[in-house]
């Protein structure tokens, strides 16, 4: 593209965008476009083309309610009633809801977990291919890349492993929306949308400077595209009232990074260069990078800053409280670590000011410390077995409630998380077990919380009543 393409491109797409920001409207403004039909000559339209264009595939359709949407959408487009999906355990608890509504018979296939790093590693080619050989009645794969803490599994061997057997793969790519924007880095992972894979989900929000909940589809197969409409006009999924506001930010936000995105990513990889290695030099304190790279961690996003603090004597939870108390506030904690996020609004004083504040708490006086808890809560308890389908669950109405210490054994009639990152611990219909239940109540006593229990304390839990 030229420099006066460029130009020409630029104002054109200001063009749009104010447009799209005067109008925060619905379907009642036909100049503004829809998100219920693809109409090139609008606003949204033109927009959209452009956004494929950047992201390198053949169409892009967004949403202004975030990625949990999208991500149902794109089940909802590739599978049938009673089909069987096969499910990365680490998926967020979005991918669930399409079990429910389609009736979806899940396999699930659990990530391996790097014990040294206090993280959970990705799916690999080989678990991915021995997993639809034990089951070839699976219809399509969904798959996250990278996972929060940005390790980034070999995708393309995956994404080849399903196109060997002729099932769709979708990637739940919420916390790789930037790669687009340095793709042949060195130092970052490949996008998610070069894979391949059917249908790719990601959250602008997230790691672009889009407002919240501003997220794409990116739609690799072009056969798919008519199918998706008619899931998003025939579900109830996407709001009428879609926020025009949000939209203007997100092709904005994308715009940006394609004009900026390089310099503005290399900036941020140099400063979370230099807080790692002065956060490696604390003693008791550990950011891992792509050196620990091994199997199912085959790159690394190094803009998640994740600090294990174990050998220092203090839990995550302690150590996200104490950097709260100094105006520092984490993604989130584990009982190992602490996850930062390095962004384009990210400046060099932050940085600095988090690694001085990791120093001083490391070197509070043990009286001062909040001690870590023995014994030492389990990496991932192991996955229940599935008793019953969520969606026969969903819709029983024999249910009742127990307390923890009575319920093993028995039939979840919750799916329950510990959020962020999301992912389900135990999913309705799984027997709850006593090593599910030990992870979520010492999760829930240092400080996590519990997505989806109906008991937030999770003194109780609602069962099935087989009886």
């Amino acid at each position: 593209m030229s420099a006066a393409d460029t130009c020409g491109w630029h104002e054109t797409l200001a063009r749009d965008l104010r447009t799209i920001a005067r109008y925060d409207h619905s379907v009642a403004i036909p100049e503004l476009g829809t998100l219920f039909r693809f109409e090139p000559g609008t606003a949204l339209g033109r927009a959209q083309r452009r956004t494929a264009e950047i992201y390198g595939v053949p169409f892009a359709y967004p949403s202004t309610n975030g990625t949990t949407p999208l991500n149902v959408l794109a089940l909802l487009t590739l599978l049938r009633p009673s089909d069987t999906v096969l499910i990365g355990r680490d998926a967020h608890v979005s991918v669930l809801a399409p079990l429910i509504h389609l009736g979806l018979r899940p396999v699930y296939l659990t990530p391996g977990y790097a014990a040294d790093l206090g993280v959970p590693l990705q799916i690999t080619p080989a678990q991915l291919r021995a997993a639809l050989d034990a089951h070839p009645e699976v219809r399509a794969v969904v798959l996250t890349y990278p996972n929060y803490f940005g390790v980034a599994g070999d995708l393309a061997g995956c994404a080849a492993v399903a196109r060997e057997r002729g099932v769709p793969l979708i990637v739940d790519s919420t916390h790789g929306a930037h790669l687009a924007f340095q793709p042949d880095s060195p130092d970052l992972p490949p996008p998610a949308e070069r894979s391949e894979a059917a249908i790719v989900t990601q959250s602008q929000h997230k790691t672009c400077g889009a407002l919240g909940q501003a997220s794409l589809a990116l739609i690799n197969d072009p056969g798919l595209i008519e199918r998706f409409y008619e899931v998003v006009n025939g579900t109830g999924f996407v709001s009428t009232s879609f926020s025009s506001v949000i939209l203007a930010s997100l092709f904005e936000s994308i715009w940006r990074l394609h004009r900026e995105g390089a310099a503005l990513i290399a900036e941020r990889l140099a400063m979370v260069a230099w807080a790692r290695e002065a956060i490696n030099r604390i003693p008791g304190l550990r950011s891992f990078d792509a050196t620990d790279r091994r199997e199912g961690f085959a790159a690394f996003d190094p803009l998640r800053l994740t600090i294990n603090v174990a050998a220092s004597g203090q839990t995550g939870f302690a150590v996200e409280r104490a950097l709260q108390s100094c105006g520092h506030y984490p993604e989130f904690a584990t009982l190992d670590t602490v996850l930062c996020l390095v962004t384009l609004g990210t400046a060099w004083e932050e940085l600095r000011g988090l690694v001085r504040a990791l120093a001083a708490i490391v070197a509070a006086p043990p009286g001062a410390r909040v001690r870590r808890p023995v014994p030492r809560l389990a990496a991932m308890p192991p996955q229940p077995r599935q008793l019953l389908s969520p969606r026969e669950v969903f819709y029983s109405q024999r249910r009742r409630r127990v307390a923890v210490g009575e319920a093993v054994g028995g039939i979840s009639a919750e799916t329950i998380a510990t959020y962020p990152p999301g992912s389900a611990l135990i999913v309705a219909g799984e027997e709850v077990t006593s090593e599910v239940l030990d992870f979520l109540r010492e999760a829930r006593a240092q400080g996590a919380t519990l997505k989806g229990a109906s008991d937030p304390d999770l003194t109780t839990i609602l069962l099935v009543d087989r009886d």
